[in-house]
C-alpha cells in the first residue's frame, strides 16, 4: 500500500467522528506530502515556528527541551499512526519552546499548519477536531503530573513499561530516563532490579 493511500484510510479513523466524505478524505491527504528523516534528526528549534503538521508512518519523534548547559528533558513522544501539530495557541502563533527530532529513521507526512487549518475550518470542522485532540492532550498532562507528584521513579518506569511495551526497546534509554525524570543510571539501577 502506498504512503497516500495509508494516510488517506489513516485519516478516515482520525476523522471518524467528523462525518467527513471519501472525496474530502482524498482532498485534505493531498494537501501533505511526504518527507523521510534520519536518526536524530532535528525538524524544529526552539525559538523557531513550529508550522507544520506530522503524521508519522513509521519511526519516532520526541519534543524535549534543552537547557543552557546542552542537558535535554523529553517531554512527549510521537509514533506510528499520530499526528503531531502545535495544538496549543500560542504554540501556533509564537516560537517553540521546545526542540523536536526524530528518535528513529522516521517517515512522515507534513502539511503546513495553516493549510491545515483552512482546510477543516472550510469544512466546519476545526474546532470538533480541535477539541478532541486538546482533550486528550489535556488528559495526558494531568496523567503525567499526577505520576510525577505521586509515583516513584521505579513506578514511573512500570507504568511506561506496561502503557507502552511497543516503544520500550525502541527508545534509548538515556531519553526514557530523561522523560521519567531520573538520570540513565538512575533508570540502569532500575532495570537490574525488574523483571521488564
Amino acid at each position: 500500500m502506498s504512503l497516500k493511500n495509508n494516510l488517506h484510510d489513516s485519516f478516515r479513523r482520525v476523522f471518524n467522528d467528523l462525518q467527513i466524505s471519501d472525496k474530502e478524505l482524498k482532498e485534505v491527504s493531498d494537501l501533505f506530502i511526504e518527507r523521510k528523516y534520519p536518526k536524530n534528526k532535528t525538524l524544529i528549534t526552539e525559538g523557531e515556528q513550529w508550522n507544520n503538521i506530522f503524521y508519522i508512518h513509521k519511526g519516532i519523534i520526541r519534543l524535549f527541551y534543552m537547557d543552557n548547559k546542552g542537558r535535554e528533558f523529553n517531554k512527549g513522544f510521537y509514533w506510528e499512526g499520530q499526528l503531531a501539530w502545535p495544538i496549543a495557541p500560542s504554540a501556533q502563533k509564537e516560537g517553540s519552546l521546545f526542540h523536536i527530532a526524530t528518535v528513529e529513521d522516521t517517515v512522515v507526512s507534513i502539511c503546513p499548519f495553516n493549510r491545515f487549518h483552512s482546510w477543516l475550518a472550510h469544512h466546519g470542522c476545526w474546532e470538533k477536531f480541535a477539541l478532541m485532540y486538546t482533550e486528550a492532550f489535556v488528559e495526558q498532562k494531568f496523567a503525567r503530573e499526577h505520576e510525577f507528584l505521586l509515583n516513584s521513579a521505579t513506578e514511573r518506569y512500570h507504568k511506561f513499561c506496561n502503557k507502552y511495551p511497543f516503544l520500550v526497546n525502541r527508545i534509548p534509554d538515556y531519553h526514557l530516563a530523561s522523560y521519567i525524570g531520573i538520570s540513565n543510571v538512575s533508570l540502569s539501577r532500575i532495570k537490574k532490579s525488574s523483571d521488564f
